[in-house]
């Protein structure tokens, strides 16, 4: 969490009191690198409420969309392509195997001579660029595959943060860790929250936006 004026880490301060406010970590004067800095100070209850409603509703989004995707891939459409990525991943597995066994092979020619070293160097080189561009394409269509599985879910790691806090009523340290990335204070009800997972979401929300198109 850091100052909007100044970038300075904002500190967790108790006041006389006794309500916590988040203040700028800059000194006495609010002065950092010769820039006249406002000294932002919030509650620390202010912040944690938008930060909890936030995640909330971070987490809400996901889930229905992730559920709305799952229902729209069912459309035998989808249905259909999802079954031609199959038979592609499976033409591009039978293509990785045969080249990995010429590749095989030809340690078992030069071994018995019948072709050079240079010969072996030249064609080891060869398929070993073919399986690599083999895998790089069957990761694509993998990656493809899955966005019109029925069974469709966000990636797995993300998902497992939204189920383990899911049902959680108050912000947590652990919480907090687990979904903010940073929080940039510019006064007392203006602050900018970004989420470890933002980037993510954005993902999923464009893949939810071109289903609906191709529903259309």
């Amino acid at each position: 969490m850091r100052c909007g004026g100044c970038g300075n880490r904002m500190v967790l301060s108790r006041e006389k009191t006794g309500t916590f406010y988040y203040i700028c970590g800059a000194d006495a004067n609010h002065k950092s690198g010769g820039n006249q800095c406002k000294g932002h100070r919030v509650k620390k209850e202010y912040v944690d409420e938008d930060v909890l409603r936030l995640i909330q509703s971070h987490m809400k989004a996901v889930l229905d969309t992730e559920k709305l995707i799952r229902e729209m891939n069912s459309a035998s459409r989808n249905q259909t392509q999802y079954l031609l990525l199959d038979k592609e991943v499976g033409k591009l597995r039978r293509e990785l195997s045969r080249i990995s066994k010429r590749k095989s092979d030809l340690y078992e020619d030069y071994s018995e001579r019948l072709i050079t070293e240079e010969e072996y160097m030249q064609f080891s080189r060869i398929y070993s660029n073919e399986i690599e561009n083999i895998k790089n394409r069957l990761d694509v269509v993998l990656a493809a595959q899955v966005r019109y599985s029925k069974d469709y879910h966000i990636e797995e790691g993300w998902g497992k943060v939204i189920h383990t806090y899911m049902s959680k009523r108050k912000l947590t340290k652990e919480m907090a860790d687990a979904f903010v990335d940073s929080i940039i204070i510019h006064g007392k009800y203006d602050y900018e929250i970004k989420l470890v997972y933002d980037d993510q979401f954005a993902d999923l929300q464009k893949l939810k936006k071109e289903k609906e198109a191709q529903s259309r």
